[in-house]
């Protein structure tokens, strides 16, 4: 059968074959599925084909007489296939299901040249696209002549590979985790390329009846030219099938962590909400999240406040609510604490080791540190105490929760729980029933997932948490930030179809540099979902605060990273001495995600933003990163020119494609201060000192002045309202919608016009000449909503 390009052909041994129409080198052969019952592996014994049609494809396969699995191959819509499973025990006595590959196959086949094929891998917290050819030591056996693991390359929810060459993509992703974590696995045995590809999960050690039947979680097939459009079809389809409500608008929150961490306290959270009530509110702020640091003995499971909150959270959360403010709590609600009495006093309600004590999960970093036990959450006891904790923090004001270290409960150890019925430890039935809980306590607030379940269906988060912790600036090595920054951009695809992204705190202030926290916040920004900040506001200076008012309030739309599949690539900053000699560097590819792309549009225009992120450290060489990008990568015609605005700095860059043009074709090292470099056709060429961030706005060219942006917000202009050109008086002007008291500029192309004069609410306002013939009119804003206005000459 087909579906869009897939081909799912049914060989005589029942063996399936997949592959893609009109992407030759491509194939998934002879796949069948696997089980693992009552820690034995089990092939297929027989197959019956029941349904073969263009419509339906439906095949049962037996496991001797133990079980048997149906799988059903159906069309999805016009670009791919749907499988559904269904596992049952077919036999006499209960069976414990350790693990399922739905579909796996001893061979694989991913392109012409695997050399050109790049695989995307995602978690919770990670992300990465790289290589499908995966260079390592050779296995080899141990003294024991015992055959070392082969190494094996897992992506949880969806996995898509990418074949340069031919330009498709291969997208497998699960529409469903309602009991387990449907992962996809490649193995490697002693070369570079991988053996085996398996579509599956971990059984989670589910006791199952005789008779019964189990539903496993559907999967897609998808195939196209477009990976990443392949993957917003993916996020539509999941989104479709849970149906679930996003916010209107992404949240706006304050987190205690990074400016006080365990210091934390009522007077301080105050002291923050003051200043945060003239500076934050207005821009969208709208909850204080008290972190770790609130609970007696900071402890992660309880519920109770320590003496630096004497008056309690009822009366926290009416201070705030009288500033205009939500309050917000962190807890790590599955975990316990050897020193919480919890653990003595009900240690039933815990995951048990083999000799029946609670199992250590691990040693709590922070202090008093100790071991710690999981929750059993598969046990009415441990679900009954749950929901009173979390009862009580709702009738304590709390509308905001940020539930922490909740992947515990899929942790190997899990597996020993109560409830053999329930899957706890290597799936998440379990987790969803956590959320379940939280969330019918907590009916009004709004829930943030930190190592749970991302995708929506029973429990569904509304905000999940989707890279490492970002940790104070200063303190963390650019390649860490990088990391994180490339696991964003594979899960951006998920924002406003799954939830709301958190890229976890925003930080902005010292001790790090002024361009660490451009880069930190441009990020958070283009990523369009919410915002933490985790400053503290009561000795931020005004140089960063500029950078954290400049990202709100939040646009609501995400990026594209338009080079995770097919590469930009910096092609050599100048360098002065090999210049005389004719040489040229030879280009090399930045790292997927490097480069960000996103279409805005006004009631007064429509641009594009392209983030470029620099986060070389390189100690022996010159740091400046040139990024070559085709129009095409950003969705912009190839004849076309534009007006480049770059944000953090305020500069008119003129228009691209174009450079500095010197007599004679001579170059020198001054000619980098103009940030394009470039003026081939078609071509965005710009380069700069890093490790750094560009914010480039892009315009289509006018004949007469119009806005390049502003320096109050990254959008490059959907602060401003109304911007109108009046040729018969020479006057540009429009209104600007931020709060009172800001202030900042308006950047203007005069399209070979000079400016006259300016006026701001009415009153003549300062403006100067800027880059390339732009003009800078100085704002301070009145109010809600500002008016302005230039005059220019001929």
């Amino acid at each position: 059968m087909t579906g869009g390009r897939v081909v799912i052909d049914v060989k005589k041994d029942h063996h399936l074959n997949v592959s893609v129409a009109d992407w030759a080198g491509f194939l998934l052969p002879k796949l069948q599925p696997t089980v693992r019952i009552d820690d034995v592996d089990w092939l297929p014994s027989s197959c019956e084909v029941r349904t073969d049609t263009a419509d339906e494809l439906v095949l049962v396969y037996r496991f001797g007489d133990r079980a048997q699995c149906a799988l059903t191959f159906e069309p999805f819509g016009d670009s791919g296939v749907a499988l559904v499973a269904l596992f049952e025990n077919v036999g006499d006595n209960a069976l414990v299901l350790n693990r399922v590959g739905i579909l796996k196959s001893e061979s694989v086949g991913l392109g012409k040249d695997e050399k050109a094929v790049r695989v995307m891998e995602q978690g919770n917290y990670s992300g990465r696209v790289r290589p499908i050819l995966n260079p390592h030591e050779k296995s080899t056996k141990d003294s024991g002549e015992t055959p070392i693991e082969r190494p094996r390359r897992v992506s949880d929810h969806v996995w898509v590979a990418y074949d340069r060459d031919a330009k498709m993509a291969f997208l497998t992703g699960f529409l469903s985790s309602e009991r387990w974590i449907g992962q996809v696995e490649l193995v490697y045995g002693d070369g570079d390329e991988p053996t085996s590809w398996r579509v599956g999960f971990d059984g989670g050690d589910l006791q199952v009846a005789p008779g019964e039947a189990l539903l496993l979680e559907d999967v897609l097939f998808l195939a196209g030219s477009d990976a990443w459009q392949l993957l917003e079809a993916y996020g539509d389809a999941v989104r479709d099938q849970h149906q679930i409500e996003i916010l209107d608008q992404p949240l706006v929150t304050w987190c205690s962590w990074y400016p006080h961490r365990l210091s934390v306290s009522e007077d301080r959270i105050l002291e923050n909400a003051q200043i945060a009530v003239d500076r934050l509110k207005p821009l969208g702020l709208k909850v204080f999240s008290l972190d770790l640091g609130w609970e007696r003995d900071h402890l992660p499971g309880a519920f109770e406040e320590n003496e630096r909150f004497a008056h309690g959270l009822r009366w926290l959360s009416e201070r705030l609510e009288a500033l205009g403010f939500d309050l917000g709590v962190w807890k790590a609600p599955y975990t316990i604490s050897e020193f919480d009495p919890i653990s003595k006093e009900h240690p039933e309600w815990l995951i048990a080791d083999g000799s029946g004590s609670p199992a250590s999960y691990w040693t709590w970093f922070w202090e008093p540190h100790g071991k710690v036990f999981i929750l059993d959450v598969s046990q009415v006891g441990a679900q009954q105490w749950l929901r009173g904790q979390i009862d009580s923090l709702h009738r304590r004001g709390v509308r905001y929760f940020k539930a922490d270290f909740i992947g515990c409960l899929t942790h190997p150890l899990a597996k020993k729980r109560e409830n053999r019925s329930v899957v706890c430890g290597g799936g998440l039935e379990a987790s969803r029933i956590g959320a379940s809980i939280i969330r019918e306590a907590l009916p009004n607030a709004q829930i943030l997932c930190c190592g749970g379940a991302e995708m929506p269906g029973t429990g569904h988060w509304p905000l999940f948490y989707t890279c490492n912790d970002t940790g104070n600036t200063g303190f963390q090595l650019m390649s860490f930030q990088q990391t994180n920054h490339i696991a964003l951009s594979c899960h951006l695809f998920k924002n406003r179809r799954w939830g709301i992204l958190q890229p976890s705190c925003l930080c902005v202030g010292l001790p790090g540099t002024l361009e660490e926290a451009r880069v930190r916040a441009t990020a958070v920004f283009m990523a369009g979902g919410q915002v933490d900040i985790s400053d503290t506001l009561t000795t931020l200076p005004e140089d960063r605060w500029q950078v954290l008012t400049a990202t709100l309030p939040p646009l609501g739309i995400s990026a594209r990273p338009v080079d995770l599949f097919e590469p930009v690539y910096d092609a050599g900053a100048f360098d002065y001495a090999p210049s005389y000699k004719g040489e040229k560097p030879a280009p090399n590819e930045h790292p997927p995600g490097s480069v960000w792309h996103l279409h805005v549009e006004a009631d007064w225009d429509t641009w594009d933003l392209v983030g470029f992120f620099a986060f070389s450290e390189r100690k022996d060489a010159m740091q400046i990163a040139r990024f070559v990008v085709p129009f095409e990568m950003i969705g912009l015609q190839t004849s076309e020119k534009h007006w480049a605005y770059e944000f953090w700095s305020g500069q008119f860059v003129g228009t691209v494609p174009g450079k500095r043009v010197n007599a004679n074709g001579y170059g020198h090292p001054g000619d980098m201060q103009d940030l394009t470099v470039g003026d081939i056709p078609g071509m965005l060429d710009v380069a700069f000192f890093g490790p750094g961030v560009k914010l480039l706005c892009l315009r289509k060219q006018r004949a007469h002045p119009w806005v390049l942006g502003t320096s109050f917000h990254q959008s490059g202009g959907v602060e401003l309202t109304g911007v109108t050109w009046n040729g018969k008086v020479n006057t540009l002007s429009g209104e600007l919608h931020r709060p009172a008291g800001q202030t900042g500029f308006i950047a203007i192309a005069g399209a070979g016009c000079a400016g006259v004069s300016a006026t701001v609410d009415g009153r003549p306002a300062p403006i100067h000449q800027g880059a390339n013939g732009s003009w800078i009119v100085s704002v301070t804003t009145v109010g809600d909503t500002t008016s302005w206005s230039v005059v220019f000459g001929n």
